[in-house]
């Protein structure tokens, strides 16, 4: 009886340990090019409802990932894709940026870098769950983080402390994935020249 038991809790621990998600799995697992965008609805920084088919509408669609506003490299990075927003959009593209964050933090995030594209807030990373790049940080970096102050899970009033990939996609008008980059270093991101023209082959 004892030995069933202590298989039986082996086994649990097993699946348990197996079900975490690093960024590498899930960089192996995101919706790659030629896949289908999901549909989604989610709100704007100003609690509006925003859906997908309501963004392919106004043209390509630039969908980028990020961390959330404690996050300086991503602050950084949507700076600088809002000063090259005249290109992107010649170019035929429409932007959103999308965290796990709340409509506040997001507004904060678009009244801080100045941001006149859509930023949309994804509770529970429910819409990066649909492109499958959601991963669990390691228990040593989410240490890291707590000791310095940042607790991921509780930041973003989740059970896990969990994250999407930083990724951007390109979909066009059909909802066809037309361009990602999936990168597990958030430091790594396409440069606004790389995505103009990834833009400019399906304008």
């Amino acid at each position: 009886m004892k030995a069933i038991l202590f298989a039986l809790i082996v086994s649990v621990m097993f699946v348990s340990v197996s079900a975490q998600v690093t960024v590498d799995d899930a960089a192996k697992s995101a919706l790659n090019v030629g896949g289908k965008m999901p549909s989604f609805t989610l709100n704007d920084s100003l609690g509006k409802a925003v859906t997908s088919k309501d963004l392919l509408k106004q043209g390509n669609l630039v969908v980028v990932f990020y961390r959330g506003a404690w996050c300086p490299f991503c602050n950084k990075y949507l700076n600088t894709l809002q000063k090259n927003m005249s290109q992107i959009k010649a170019a035929g593209g429409h932007l959103v940026a999308i965290s796990v964050e709340n409509a506040d933090r997001s507004q904060a995030v678009a009244k801080k870098n100045d941001l006149t594209y859509t930023v949309l807030s994804d509770p529970n990373l429910t819409v990066a769950r649909m492109f499958k790049i959601v991963y669990q940080m390691p228990d040593d970096l989410n240490a890291k983080y707590r000791s310095g102050g940042l607790d991921v899970a509780k930041y973003n009033s989740m059970e896990e402390a969990e994250l999407p990939i930083s990724a951007t996609y390109i979909v066009n008008r059909k909802g066809e994935i037309t361009y990602a980059h999936i990168e597990p270093d958030y430091k790594k991101r396409p440069t606004p020249d790389e995505i103009i023209a990834a833009l400019v082959k399906v304008k």
